[in-house]
C-alpha cells in the first residue's frame, strides 16, 4: 500500500522563499520575527490552520506573502490581528466545507473561468475567479467579469464568521474598473450590452447572491477611511468613493466606519413602479442578473461534486476560538 507523502510544515519562512539573500532576507527575517513575538497566540493559531490541510502549501507555494498576512492591515483597517486571524480562520473553514480547496488553489496559480453569459450584442462576457491576488489584502477570492482579454471589473471578498450573532457574513474590500479613457469606454459598452446593468452593480449582486446562497446574513463593506491599502489612499492614488456605493445600493453605515447590507435574494423588479416605456428594458436586465448568477453557481457547483474531500479537518481551529 501506498503511504501518502509527508508535506513539510509550514513555518514563518516559508513567506520568506520570494526574498532575495543577504541583507534584505535578514532585514525581513526579523521584522517578521519581532511581529510573530509580539503577537505569538495569533501566529501560533495562524500556523496551525496553515499545516490542517494539504491546499495551504499549494497556496503558500503560489503566494508565499499568504504566511505573513495576518501581520498586515486586509479587508478592513477597522480589524485588528486576532480579528484578521478569526476572519481568515472563518473563511478557509468555509471554503472546505464547500469543497472548493481545489478550486482555491488553482485560482492562485490562475484565473479559473467560472461562466459565461452573452450580451444583446451577442458577445461573450466571462466570469473568472482569482485567489490571494491580485488584490490579496482585500480579499481571499477575486471575482472578476471580463469580456475577451480585458477585466471589465473585479471585486474582491472572504467569507468568515460572525460568533455573536452565530452565523456567516461576507465582506468585499474592493471593487475595482479598469483605468484611463479606454477603461470608461469598455464600461460604457458592457453596460449597453447587459442591458443598462452596471458592472459594479454586478459584482456587488454576485457577492451578495452568493452570500444568501451560503447562509450568510449580511455583507460587511469597507468604508473609505478604511481602505486596507491606506498608503494609496494618502498618497491620493485612490479615486472611487465607496461611501457613495453602499449607500447608493441601501447599505447602512457601522460605528467602525464600515458599511453593511443585508445579504438577500435577487428580487423581481415592481414593473408597476417603472415607467411602461421601460419595462421590457427592466425585464431584460433582471433576467441577464439572473443568467450570469445561474452561472456562476453552475461553474461553483461543478468544483463542489469534483472535489473528492470536502471534509474540514478536526485540527482546523474555529473562528470562534480566543
Amino acid at each position: 500500500m501506498n503511504m501518502p507523502t509527508l508535506l513539510p510544515s509550514i513555518t514563518l519562512s516559508s513567506g520568506l522563499t520570494e526574498t532575495p539573500s543577504g541583507l534584505a532576507r535578514l532585514r525581513e527575517t526579523l521584522k517578521l520575527h519581532l511581529r510573530a513575538g509580539v503577537r505569538q497566540r495569533q501566529t501560533q493559531r495562524w500556523l496551525q490552520l496553515l499545516n490542517s490541510h494539504p491546499v495551504f502549501h499549494d497556496l503558500v507555494r503560489a503566494y508565499p506573502h499568504l504566511v505573513h498576512k495576518i501581520y498586515r492591515p486586509y479587508l478592513s483597517q477597522a480589524l485588528n490581528c486576532r480579528q484578521r486571524v478569526e476572519l481568515l480562520t472563518g473563511h478557509y473553514q468555509f471554503i472546505l466545507k464547500q469543497g472548493w480547496a481545489r478550486l482555491m488553489s488553482q485560482a492562485a496559480c490562475a484565473p479559473v473561468r467560472l461562466g459565461t453569459v452573452a450580451g444583446k450584442s451577442g458577445s461573450a462576457y466571462h466570469l473568472q475567479l482569482c485567489s490571494l491576488h491580485p488584490m490579496d489584502r482585500e480579499g481571499e477570492m477575486v471575482l472578476q467579469l471580463t469580456h475577451g482579454d480585458d477585466v471589465i471589473y473585479s471585486i474582491a471578498f472572504s467569507f468568515f464568521g460572525c460568533p455573536q450573532q452565530a452565523t456567516l457574513a461576507v465582506g468585499i474590500g474592493c471593487v475595482q474598473g479598469p483605468r484611463g479613457q479606454e477603461g470608461l469606454r469598455r464600461v460604457r459598452e458592457a453596460t449597453r450590452d447587459l442591458h443598462g446593468l452596471r458592472p459594479k452593480n454586478l459584482m456587488v449582486r454576485l457577492v451578495r447572491q452568493l452570500g444568501h446562497d451560503h447562509g450568510c446574513r449580511q455583507m460587511i463593506l469597507v468604508g473609505n477611511k478604511n481602505r486596507a491599502v491606506h498608503h494609496s489612499a494618502k498618497k491620493g492614488r485612490l479615486f472611487a468613493d465607496y461611501n457613495e456605493l453602499w449607500q447608493e445600493l441601501g447599505a447602512q453605515p457601522r460605528p467602525d466606519g464600515d458599511f453593511e447590507l443585508m445579504c438577500e435574494n435577487l428580487a423581481m423588479p415592481v414593473m408597476e413602479d417603472i415607467a411602461s416605456k421601460k419595462r421590457s428594458e427592466m425585464r431584460k436586465r433582471h433576467d441577464i442578473t439572473l443568467a450570469i448568477i445561474d452561472s456562476l453557481r453552475d461553474g461553483l457547483d461543478a468544483y463542489r461534486r469534483a472535489a473528492n474531500d470536502t471534509a474540514v479537518p478536526a485540527s482546523l481551529p474555529s473562528f470562534a476560538a480566543a
